[in-house]
């Protein structure tokens, strides 16, 4: 019986099949932040913050997989590292796994994509396959200032000769979440005030392209003068950190310059001549 025995189960490819070696031995989970699959989407990963993908390699047969590597369109230009720091595992031991992980930065949008992974089984002259699908949101509202600057003649004065210059101090969420309390200051230039359309220097609510006006109007003597307007928000929104703890919502900020010069007005015309 001793021959039979080792006919049955002493070679190699023998033994892959016995362990139930084939294309669909590999599994792979994949996870954003912590999150498995597509649940990164909500809340969503704040655009322009780091976030970590994890891919985790299970090889369910006694056969060893080589040259694995992974697949993911979801997370374009990612650097994907596996155990011993490269960007594919040379080898995957039956029954055993690993976790290759990627860093990148959150994009606007959502990116939801199949994972695949591949590793070859020689003794077999095959491949085994996974995928799973996984992604994550990008999200947050984002906020951009312009100005510009029109002057003119100020109020006539006994004693100064003043000009004047009006400020538009023009707001836009360029995100995909409305921010909230937007609050608008000009720190170089102190204007007496800035109005919006609230009546105030604050806009109660911007949503999503939407953009807002805000206006300050100064009288100095003439010369050159500097504005910095700055504008303050908050979208309200809690997302996901690395660790997938949540993450506060920080507080919103754009700035913006502007330049301007004062002239000195003309002088008033002469008067008319006398009537002979």
């Amino acid at each position: 019986m001793l021959p039979l025995l080792m006919a049955a189960y002493g070679g190699p490819a023998q033994r892959a099949v016995a362990d139930g070696a084939g294309s669909e031995g590999l599994d792979l989970r994949v996870a954003v932040d912590t999150r498995p699959g597509t649940e990164a989407t909500s809340p969503g990963i704040r655009v322009g913050r780091p976030l970590v993908k994890t891919y985790r390699l299970i090889n369910r047969t006694g056969a060893d997989l080589y040259d694995v590597r992974v697949n993911d369109p979801g997370l374009p230009d990612a650097d994907i590292r596996c155990p011993g720091g490269g960007d594919h595992l040379p080898m995957l031991r039956g029954l055993d796994s690993a976790t290759c992980t990627a860093w990148a930065t959150a994009r606007p949008g959502t990116w939801i994509a199949d994972v695949t992974a591949v590793g070859r089984i020689p003794s077999l002259g095959t491949e085994s396959r996974a995928a799973a699908r996984s992604g994550y949101a990008g999200v947050g509202g984002h906020l951009e200032l312009t100005e510009t600057v029109t002057t003119g003649a100020g109020t006539p004065d006994r004693f100064l000769t003043l000009g004047r210059a009006t400020v538009f101090y023009d707001v836009t969420n360029t995100g995909d979440r409305t921010v909230f309390d937007l609050r608008l200051t000009d720190p170089v230039l102190q204007p007496p005030a800035i109005v919006c359309a609230s009546g105030g220097d604050v806009v109660p609510s911007l949503e999503p392209g939407g953009s807002a006006r805000c206006v300050a109007t100064v009288e100095r003597l003439p010369g050159w003068y500097l504005s910095e307007g700055k504008v303050t928000g908050s979208d309200r929104l809690k997302t996901l950190r690395p660790d997938g703890c949540p993450e506060w919502p920080p507080l919103l900020k754009a700035h913006a310059t502007g330049e301007f010069e004062l002239h000195e007005p003309p002088p008033p015309p002469p008067p008319p001549a006398p009537l002979p």
